[in-house]
């Protein structure tokens, strides 16, 4: 094999190595020990292999001192937990400033592995208005306060590596995530106490059917107590006639006529009598 073969086979092997890792994330961080415990978990989870296979990238890393509970976790769980840690796409401090005063909405590796439910596999990033530039999960009521410490290492516009203060935890990562169902439709429940139908009206005829016999007292009328009471035929006949207290006062009583009657032809008789036994 001549010497030009044997160059232009490295030349192939250097650019296809070139093409497929762009980065290799395990030299980056050996670099720095404060984050040995961090780099060894991203070996040890095989995630390593997937983050370097990537284009564009950005490592949420943690120094030895702060990654805390994460590496006490159950394997499975380690690997749920750093793939949150992964963001896909490229973002260093100079980026992040320039999302003043907003909140953006982060994919993260764990995302891709098709496993994350709700909003596991995203995360919010906010610019505050004082300038400090938090992270946290998107799942509903998780915290937002992990703060961004500063940049690690970059390299534009592969790969960031940016140093937080606490690690992410997704609620319901572990495994427990229970997801919220609609509650079940309410049944109709029975009234507790059923209004009557409405009455139907009764025709004129049934009213006065059913219409109660009239009490013996005065009945309350709805004219004015005060107001003439109109005039009938009958009452206008019996206004015209006359009455039988003026029949009284005109016609002399019959028994006492006949009592003067008798009274004056008695004595006529006695005048007379006398009159003759004197002649």
């Amino acid at each position: 094999m001549s010497p030009s073969t044997v160059l232009l086979a490295v030349s192939a092997v250097l650019l296809l190595s070139t093409a497929t890792s762009a980065f290799n994330v395990t030299r980056i961080l050996n670099q720095y020990p404060d984050f040995s415990n961090f780099n060894a978990l991203l070996t040890s989870t095989g995630l390593i292999t997937d983050i370097n296979s990537r284009m564009a990238i950005t490592v949420l890393a943690l120094t030895n001192d702060r990654i805390g509970e994460l590496a006490r976790r159950p394997d499975d769980v380690q690997k749920r937990l750093l793939s949150t840690h992964i963001v896909l796409d490229y973002y260093d401090v100079l980026k992040l400033n320039k999302l003043r005063d907003t909140k953006t909405i982060l994919t993260t590796l764990y995302q891709s592995t098709g496993v994350a439910d709700d909003m596991q596999g995203f995360l919010d990033v906010i610019h505050k208005a004082d300038g400090s530039i938090v992270f946290g999960s998107a799942m509903k009521g998780a915290p937002q306060d992990i703060k961004l410490l500063g940049s690690v290492a970059s390299q534009p516009y592969n790969i960031s590596v940016l140093s937080i203060s606490k690690p992410i935890f997704a609620p319901g990562i572990d495994g427990s995530y229970k997801p919220v169902s609609a509650p079940p439709p309410k049944s109709a429940a029975a009234p507790v106490n059923e209004v009557p139908p409405p009455a139907v009206a009764e025709s004129p005829e049934e009213e006065v059917a059913d219409a109660p016999a009239e009490a013996d007292g005065p009945v309350a009328s709805d004219a004015p107590a005060d107001a003439p009471a109109a005039d009938t035929p009958a009452d206008a006949t019996a206004a015209d006639a006359p009455s039988a207290d003026a029949d009284d006062q005109t016609k002399p009583k019959s028994a006492a006529g006949k009592h003067v009657i008798s009274g004056v032809s008695l004595g006529f008789v006695v005048a007379l009598a006398s009159l003759l036994a004197v002649h």
